[in-house]
């Protein structure tokens, strides 16, 4: 499966992070797969979820994912961040995915819009998102500064390198590849250690 970038790279995080496995699971090929339809097709306002072309290697590479198959095209311990056009349909497979995740391990993933990144850590501080496991949908879409009692801080940047730190769990979706990412370098490297890529092909399906 096509890729974005190098998902892996040499560091402490990639040898610490290949050792762990914070969940567990036992779901059958056929549980998935009618858990994963029903989540979807409730997201689509009534209409049928179809598995086409377009989507079927990436929902089984998540469903991989989710038993630690070795048919599974990345490191197993990290993340995951499906990347693709705008309304292809990423968000529809990443909350089906996470809504089966949360029903059949033994952890739950809290899941945000990046655009809410900013009033969370206002209103929590940012050891709220240190560490849980975490679906962020539309990365590189939340406001990229605001000021906290006067100091500058990037929300996005600043919760990733804390969870990077912390081994955080972390999922998302993005309409962008990482070099048109509006981060720093140092940002950008630290996903790529964080985050498998998976492409989900194809144009708009609004």
């Amino acid at each position: 499966m096509k890729k974005i970038g190098s998902i892996i790279e040499e560091g402490s995080y990639k040898s610490e992070m290949s050792e762990r496995r914070i969940f567990t699971t036992e779901c059958s090929p056929e549980k998935f797969k009618d858990m994963f339809i029903d989540s979807a097709t409730k997201r689509l306002y009534g209409s049928a979820f179809v598995v086409d072309d377009l989507n079927k290697d990436v929902i089984n590479q998540l469903f991989y994912y989710l038993v630690g198959s070795d048919l599974f095209n990345g490191n197993l311990n990290i993340g995951i961040l499906i990347a693709g056009a705008i309304g292809n349909g990423k968000t529809v497979l990443m909350e089906s995915f996470i809504d089966v995740f949360n029903s059949t391990t033994n952890k739950r993933i809290t899941s945000i819009h990046s655009k809410d990144i900013a009033r969370i850590i206002t209103e929590h501080e940012i050891g709220y998102l240190n560490k849980r496991p975490l679906f962020v949908d539309d990365v590189a879409k939340e406001q990229e500064a605001i000021k906290n009692y006067g100091t500058v801080v990037h929300p996005f940047e600043d919760m990733i390198n804390e969870r990077y730190k912390n081994f955080g769990l972390t999922f998302g979706t993005t309409n962008y590849k990482y070099d048109d990412m509006p981060y720093d370098r140092h940002t950008v490297d630290r996903m790529r250690q964080m985050f498998n890529v998976i492409v989900l092909p194809g144009k708009s399906r609004r």
